[in-house]
């Protein structure tokens, strides 16, 4: 999927950032509860777009403009990168699903990674994991039924995602951070 590690990544937003402060991320999240970055500009404009309709939605009768959209380029520093403790998942497989499993189900950050590389789960990705967790695709933890959630899980096209969940490595590893044009 893809030969080395990228040092420019985009993350889509509704809100300015001026540091990342990955203790502002959300619960329950693919990786865990951190700060996330997509390969793809397109990627990162779709998230952007999503969380801009989440919080206009939850917002109750304040206007669209007292939000944005906002789509920023992050640098990384290559030579830091290769000191951290990284999982790099290459295809959304059994591993990939045990590992984002566990990390929606238990919230936080339940793993010692530094960094997480892998492909995004999809808009569906909820939907199909409460079916899941509620025994609809078969014996929750067998095989068989972990089989159907990756298959309606449409793994071949998902995105791919970096996430950082330990501030002191956001710190030290994202060197630039700059809002670009997204239109």
């Amino acid at each position: 999927m893809w030969l080395s590690l990228r040092t420019t990544l985009y993350h889509g937003t509704a809100s300015e950032i001026q540091q990342v402060d990955v203790k502002l991320g959300q619960e329950r999240k693919d990786f865990g509860k951190g700060f996330y970055m997509a390969v793809s500009k397109s990627q990162a404009i779709g998230m952007m777009h999503k969380k801009y309709r989440e919080v206009v939605r939850r917002s109750k009768g304040k206007l669209d403009s007292a939000y944005s959209e906002k789509l920023y380029e992050i640098m990384l520093d290559k030579d830091y990168m290769s000191k951290l403790n990284i999982k790099v998942f290459h295809t959304a497989d059994l591993e990939w699903l045990d590992f984002v499993l566990m990390c929606r189900e238990k919230g936080g950050m339940p793993h010692a990674y530094d960094m997480v590389v892998g492909p995004t789960a999809d808009d569906d990705t909820a939907f199909c994991l409460k079916a899941y967790w509620d025994g609809l695709y078969g014996k929750i933890g067998s095989d068989a039924a972990k089989g159907i959630l990756l298959n309606n899980l449409e793994t071949e096209n998902l995105g791919i995602q970096y996430y950082i969940g330990k501030q002191e490595v956001a710190d030290q590893l994202i060197v630039n951070i700059k809002a670009i044009e997204w239109r």
